[in-house]
């Protein structure tokens, strides 16, 4: 069974809800050790904006081709069309949930969404065929999610996270 695999997707999205959901209710009655709003320094929401305009280049743009690059390879279409459908979810849920509960769960949301799109990436290496440029662009969009990760590990969240001597 593969990970890009239908049934695999909506049980990684189930349970990812699922801990988006517990993670709001438990930062707004104070049972996690996280802030309910996102506390970046002006510089940081300046690379944020920055890094947001990448994201949509390398994490949707990017893919975009490479689905239609893909057009007429029946495995690659679905593999890509996986990829768009978890990123699609994500920001629905990144934008509901920020909006419903509190809006710094758009970090764990950001971090469980994107662990999983990399192993999905790395998973569907298999499904690919790609001319050279194709190659090149694939490892362009895993490296910035690899990137994105570290990102939100090294920035992200320490920013929400409440240490216990504050």
């Amino acid at each position: 069974m593969t990970l890009n695999n239908g049934l695999v997707i909506m049980l990684f999205i189930l349970v990812a809800t699922n801990l988006a959901i517990g993670y709001g209710f438990c930062v707004k009655t104070q049972r996690l050790p996280f802030s309910a709003e996102i506390g970046f320094s002006e510089q940081q929401w300046s690379f944020l904006m920055w890094w947001v305009k990448l994201a949509l280049v390398a994490g949707i743009l990017l893919p975009i081709v490479l689905c239609v690059q893909a057009w007429q390879k029946p495995s690659s279409l679905a593999f890509w069309g996986s990829y768009l459908l978890v990123v699609a979810v994500q920001l629905i849920s990144e934008r509901a949930f920020s909006q419903w509960l509190v809006s710094s769960v758009v970090v764990p949301i950001g971090f469980c969404y994107t662990a999983f799109r990399l192993w999905q990436l790395l998973d569907g290496i298999p499904q690919l065929s790609f001319t050279r440029l194709g190659w090149v662009g694939f490892g362009c969009v895993v490296l910035f999610w690899f990137a994105n990760l570290l990102m939100l590990m090294t920035v992200a969240i320490p920013t929400i996270y409440k240490r216990a001597d504050s």
